[in-house]
């Protein structure tokens, strides 16, 4: 399996650790076969290269992921070397600070907790450890034995690299600190744009709800109320009328029973924008069938039933889907529209692509109607993209989520 970006830091740590203990090992050797014949100096480099082996076996539950086992094996493994290496060779007391406290620097970005509080803890106790045991004996004598130029050169070979692990860990910590709270600072800034745009939204959700209010009250009206109107009294004329010309009655009575129905068209006309019956009688394919030829376009249907839905769901895509239709039919002189429905990944989408003239996208995605679809689709939890450009049509596609639980 692949390694995450922290799993790949804390390999390179092992990995540069385990190189420090092989090279103290070979060095150790080195020293024992040319200046110092001492079976002290021959433990404490069995030891080292034990410690060494523990880490490598650290490299096996990283490879599986387990970040918390990896840096425990090489945690026990720093601890052990420096108890050792302090009670033995006294001299090395500062180094061993460093491998001490390497663990609880390092698990300052990989646990948490009291497991963290742990690590820190063992640490004290184990440098603690190594200073009594560095100043206050050298029962084995090692140190005494050892010529001080070696001590000088072990101390100056080893010490930068355990420092500079030690910093390197610390510096990793704090840019990682540093891009989590950007993140959280980004996060914050999004979250409260959306609250803005959802502001706005609702206020013109609100703006629109009053508009088609005013609209319906108009067309109410100036249509339907009107025409009733001037049949009720045309029928108080016919009746008046039925006593003196029977003929002349007759006929005013087919011309009244003709604005009848058309009253009658229009206030389901009315009713049928809306909610219409078809869409919450038989669902959004057989709606937009009935729905497309009242457009003066050329449209072809790609609909693949997604099923019944929650009627707000339903009406989101039915509306939206006849909002870019009606945008096609008046402002883009598309010849021909393909309308598109389907089901798929959690969400039903829609598409409506027609072949006319386009716009630049990004100067008319703000208008009314396209709002209006943000705005109806964003109440459901789904989304709207927009790809147009002069001369080459315009594609609409919406999306909303649904529950697949």
């Amino acid at each position: 399996m692949s390694l995450t970006p922290q799993a790949v830091r804390i390999r390179r740590l092992l990995l540069a650790d385990i190189a420090v203990a092989l090279a103290a090992t070979l060095m150790m050797a080195a020293i024992r076969v040319l200046w110092i014949d001492s079976t002290v100096l021959v433990a404490l480099t069995a030891m080292v290269a034990l410690c060494g082996v523990t880490m490598v076996i650290g490299l096996a539950p990283l490879r599986r992921g387990d970040l918390q086992r990896a840096v425990l094996w090489w945690a026990g493994a720093n601890w052990g070397i420096a108890v050792v290496a302090a009670a033995t060779a006294t001299f090395s007391w500062p180094l061993m600070m460093l491998a001490a406290l390497l663990p609880a620097v390092l698990a300052t970005g990989t646990e948490q907790g009291r497991r963290l509080v742990a690590y820190v803890a063992v640490s004290v106790v184990v440098c603690t450890t190594v200073v009594l045991a560095g100043e206050l004996q050298d029962v084995t004598g090692l140190s005494e034995a050892t010529p001080a130029w070696i001590r000088r050169t072990l101390l100056a070979l080893f010490t930068p690299a355990l420092a500079a692990m030690v910093g390197l860990v610390v510096l990793q910590n704090s840019l990682r600190l540093q891009a989590a709270l950007s993140g959280a600072l980004d996060a914050q800034r999004e979250l409260g744009e959306q609250a803005d745009e959802l502001r706005r939204s609702r206020a013109r959700v609100v703006a629109a709800a009053d508009r088609e209010r005013r609209t319906i009250e108009r067309d109410l009206h100036d249509g339907a109320q009107q025409r009733l109107i001037s049949i009720g009294i045309a029928l108080s004329a016919v009746r008046s009328r039925c006593h003196t010309d029977p003929d002349a009655a007759m006929r005013e009575l087919e011309d009244l029973r003709d604005q009848v129905h058309i009253a009658h068209n229009e206030v389901r006309d009315l009713a049928q924008g809306l909610y219409p019956p078809v869409l919450s009688e038989h669902g959004l394919a057989e709606a937009l069938r009935s729905a497309v030829d009242r457009y003066p376009l050329r449209i072809t249907l790609d609909l693949r039933d997604p099923g019944r839905h929650l009627p707000e769901l339903e009406a989101a895509v039915y509306f939206c889907c006849l909002e870019a239709l009606q945008n096609a039919a008046k402002h883009s002189s598309a010849e021909h529209v393909l309308v598109s429905l389907g089901a798929g990944d959690g969400t039903v989408w829609f598409q409506v692509l027609d072949d006319g003239q386009g716009f630049v996208a990004d100067q008319t995605s703000g208008t009314g109607g396209m709002l209006s679809m943000r705005d109806r689709l964003g109440a459901s939890g789904g989304g709207l993209d927009i790809s147009s450009a002069p001369g080459r049509g315009t594609l609409v596609r919406g999306h909303v989520p649904v529950d697949v639980g």
